[in-house]
């Protein structure tokens, strides 16, 4: 059975990567995650610049599903 907290925009579900968007604000993120990706794989004609604002836009991705999700619900471990 899955918890639903309205607070949470990510949650694990089973199977898959077993995290998925719950809500519109977690599909919303991830949309916009996925365009500026793309953005900015056909905006910025240098390589090094377009891994850096790739790497920057997919570590801010994660570090708001990790805030928005129960990822860390049981960090750190013995708690």
């Amino acid at each position: 059975m899955e918890r639903h907290d309205p607070h949470l925009w990510f949650g694990k579900r089973e199977g898959g990567l077993r995290i998925a968007p719950l809500t519109w604000q977690g599909r919303a993120a991830t949309f916009l995650y996925f365009f500026l990706i793309a953005v900015a794989i056909f905006t910025y004609s240098q390589l090094t610049l377009t891994a850096f604002v790739v790497v920057f836009y997919t570590v801010s991705f994660g570090a708001l599903v990790a805030y928005k999700s129960d990822l860390l619900e049981n960090w750190p471990p013995g708690s």
